[in-house]
């Protein structure tokens, strides 16, 4: 028998398991009937014990990152857990959580609190994250990589304990503790290159289609403290925060990839590449914060932090035939371009001010005002050091280790860099809102912010000329709304917004061609009308909502090209046009029966310069127009069958179909996918105290852009049983 049988044999054992039970919940209905009536019993605690899986065929990993669960697997455990007491005459101790195995969720909490005094509570929590190791596809002629690593996940977890003083007159102090981890390996979008596309000249052959991974390895350690204390018609909480952060990361990816003999000559092309990064991280934050009540109309708030994070880092990138291989092994297949750079070495610091203020006034009882101000500086300083490794061509004698035609790694080229950022940042905000005509809202919002900064960077490889530049930022949005209330059973809903977002820089020195000025621009417009129209009794209630949003972004971007000073006209850099129409309908046609349903459509087109633009002595463009629709539908029922019996079932569809294929002198995009997900839960109270529940799902979706390898289809079993005293 295979494991998938033996998964299969295992889902239909519970789900009978759980179907004999929900028949032997009505044997005692007459018991139950005939019983002499009692108080009812207020239980306080619980447990819910559940067991589950899932049944894929397909790409396993994609349905596990989509629906994060695990799949071909069962996993089962404690679905949720509350027990409490009585410690004493009036502490309270109390256990929350829940543990599921082979699906690595667990969650606790214990805690102990005394009226009057306070409370100390601890708790651990991991989950886990799926991520889908698939990488690129090339239609051309169907080119896809498998992955190295087809299922990845990441564990994420925090260990705490925290203490709560909350006795009479005393300010209210809390102190935590957090460990908190995350570690495992995940796919990346830098995605390796390959030349076996099988096009030929004029046409590029090489694509990035090629899978890699990231290792991830962080530890992060948090100690906290706070304390509030009312004086007088004043809050007052001072707080402060350390952090200490060890990260290792590392980036592994291929070149040339599937380029080995006999295909190509040996030794072929095909190399490994590992990119380490690691960072030891400290931060330290403190702030204060007061909320003064002037009158019960009149409220004043204001704020201070400071924030300061230090890093010491280090790295390396390295070349060979295999991952994580160590510096000077042989790489016979290095190519031209396999630059290296080994013993990376730098700090950074990192330190912030922030100040705020905000003002609550209501002069009328129709009329509220809510005006802010934020200041901020930042300060940024880094440097680095490392040694930069690049290829040379090889020399007699030859050997297989040393082809001829090959490369090998020269003498080490000391390398440096450094970057230094100041900014002083503004922002303001006005809230205005006005109910003074009967049955109408109106609001008028203004936000506005500006920076102005300074960047002083240089390195001493591939760049000759120290960038010096001055910043300036203006961001501006307006917000104008209003709800109009006819009816009690019909209201509409309007608002319009614009937003502008100006950045320009001040170039002093520079090398190579530089973005100097952009604007956005976006306009959006929504409306929504919500209605409850009076139906019949034997027609139960309906609500509906329909909405239509409009968005139209413009951005205007110009470029000027160092040292030679030389500036490019501003043009229209893109234009994004986006309809969004959706529908919601609630329909209770009977006590005991409802309808949900959700429909929206999404037509967003985006329209680039550079779509008119032909690469010689290519014959298309390898930046197109660009459209991103698609359309949703979400709908559930319930219904309650009888007085111990509930049933509920929902249905979901996605579908786009974006996909452009330009493979010729691009690498296609745009998505083009249909995604069904059917549920069916029935719930049994099996006793006064007793209550089973049995799921079943199923899952169907196909991806073109990805060639059909994300494509799956699964179908899942989960049962729980929840048991109170």
């Amino acid at each position: 028998m295979t494991n998938a049988s033996r998964r299969f044999l295992v889902l239909v054992c519970a789900g009978s398991l759980a179907a004999a039970a929900v028949r032997g919940g009505t044997s005692d209905q007459k018991t139950v009937a005939t019983a002499t009536e009692e108080e009812p019993q207020e239980y306080k605690n619980w447990i819910e014990l559940a067991i589950g899986g899932a049944i894929t065929s397909g790409d396993r990993a994609q349905f596990e990152q989509e629906h994060r669960l695990p799949g071909d697997q069962v996993y089962g455990g404690i679905q949720d857990l509350h027990v409490e007491g009585t410690v004493g005459k009036d502490a309270l101790f109390s256990i929350d959580g829940h543990a599921l195995w082979d699906f690595n969720d667990y969650d606790i909490t214990v805690q102990l609190a005394k009226p009057n005094l306070g409370y100390i509570k601890a708790g651990y929590t991991e989950f886990r994250s799926w991520y889908d190791g698939n990488a690129g596809f090339f239609p051309h002629n169907d080119v896809f990589f498998d992955p190295p690593y087809p299922e990845m996940h990441v564990d994420r977890g925090d260990a705490w304990i925290e203490l709560g003083l909350r006795a009479p007159n005393w300010p209210e102090i809390t102190i935590r503790y957090d460990h908190e981890f995350r570690f495992g390996q995940k796919d990346s979008t830098v995605w390796g290159d390959t030349n076996l596309t099988g096009l030929q000249p004029p046409f590029n052959s090489t694509r990035k289609i090629v899978p890699s991974f990231r290792n991830i390895d962080e530890k992060r350690d948090i100690f906290s403290f706070e304390a509030s204390k009312t004086i007088g018609n004043t809050d007052v909480l001072l707080g402060m925060r350390y952090e200490h952060n060890t990260n290792d990361y590392s980036l592994n990816m291929e070149r040339g990839a599937g380029q080995l003999p006999p295909a190509v000559p040996p030794p072929g092309q095909q190399r490994k590449v590992t990119q380490q990064q690691n960072d030891d991280v400290d931060l330290f934050s403190g702030h204060g914060i007061t909320e003064t009540r002037i009158t019960d109309n009149f409220w004043f708030t204001a704020g201070y932090s400071y924030t300061t994070i230090t890093n010491d880092l280090s790295g390396s990138r390295i070349f060979g035939m295999h991952w994580d291989e160590a510096f000077g092994e042989p790489v016979p297949t290095l190519g031209s371009r396999d630059h290296a750079f080994i013993d990376l070495a730098g700090t950074a610091r990192i330190r912030e001010n922030v100040f705020n203020a905000n003002l609550f006034w209501m002069p009328f009882e129709s009329l509220a005002i809510l005006t802010g101000f934020r200041y901020t500086h930042e300060n940024n300083d880094s440097d680095s050091t490392f040694l930069e490794e690049e290829p040379v061509p090889n020399t007699a004698p030859f050997t297989p280790l040393n082809p001829a035609g090959g490369f090998h790694f020269g003498p080490p080229i000391p390398a440096e860099g450094a970057r230094n950022s100041d900014y002083n940042r503004f922002a303001e905000r006005l809230e205005l809102r006005y109910t003074g005509i009967k049955d109408w809202l109106f609001y008028f919002e203004g936000e506005w912010e500006e920076e102005f900064g300074n960047v002083d960077e240089f390195q001493n490889v591939d760049e000759e000329i120290p960038l010096d530049k001055d910043t300036n930022a203006l961001g501006q949005k307006y917000t104008v709304g209003a709800t109009w209330y006819p009816t009690m059973r019909l209201n509409f809903a309007g608002q319009y917004f614009h937003r502008i977002a100006s950045y320009d820089e001040d170039i002093l020195s520079a090398q190579y061609p530089r973005l100097i000025n952009q604007d956005w621009n976006v306009d959006d417009f929504n409306i929504r009308m919500t209605f409850r129209p009076k139906l019949p009794a034997c027609m139960g209630t309906l609500a509906l909502v329909t909405r239509y949003d409009f968005v139209h972004t413009s951005i205007d971007s110009q470029w000027g090209i160092f040292p030679q000073d030389d500036l490019l006209a501003e043009l229209q850099s893109g234009e994004i046009k986006k309809h969004v129409i959706s529908e919601s309908l609630n329909w209770n046609p009977l006590p005991r029966f409802f309808l949900q349903a959700n429909f929206s459509y999404v037509l967003n087109q985006t329209d680039t310069p550079a779509n008119n633009i032909d690469l010689d002595p290519l014959t298309s463009p390898t930046v197109v127009n660009f459209r991103n629709d698609y359309w949703t539908v979400t709908s559930g029922i319930g219904y309650i069958i009888d007085d111990k019996t509930d049933f509920y079932a929902d249905y979901y569809f996605y579908c786009a179909n974006d996909y452009f294929k330009n493979a010729a002198v691009a690498v296609p995009y745009g998505m083009g996918a249909t995604e069904h997900a059917v549920s069916a839960t029935v719930t049994r109270k099996l006793s006064k105290n007793m209550r089973l529940l049995l799921k079943y799902g199923y899952f169907n979706y196909r991806d073109v852009t990805s060639g059909g390898h994300n494509n799956y289809q699964a179908h899942s079993l989960f049962s729980s049983l929840q048991i109170r005293f």
